[in-house]
């Protein structure tokens, strides 16, 4: 049994490989997922829509 847990003894280079790795992969997972938070995506206008409000064509003021 101890022969089968010595595969998991590193190096002190392949240990600070090991924990750079896994830093890359949170700091990756965290960006994302702030991304992911802040990103709001605008409704696409459809075909048709005037880009003025609807009250804005109804009511327009007298001229003298």
């Amino acid at each position: 049994m101890k022969r089968l847990f010595g595969i998991f003894v590193l190096t002190v280079p392949e240990q600070r490989l090991v924990i750079f790795v896994v830093l890359l992969l949170v700091a990756g997972a965290w960006l994302k997922h702030q991304r992911d938070l802040h990103y709001s995506p605008r409704p696409q206008p459809t075909p048709g829509m005037s880009p003025s409000p609807q009250g804005a064509a109804v009511c327009k003021p007298p001229t003298n």
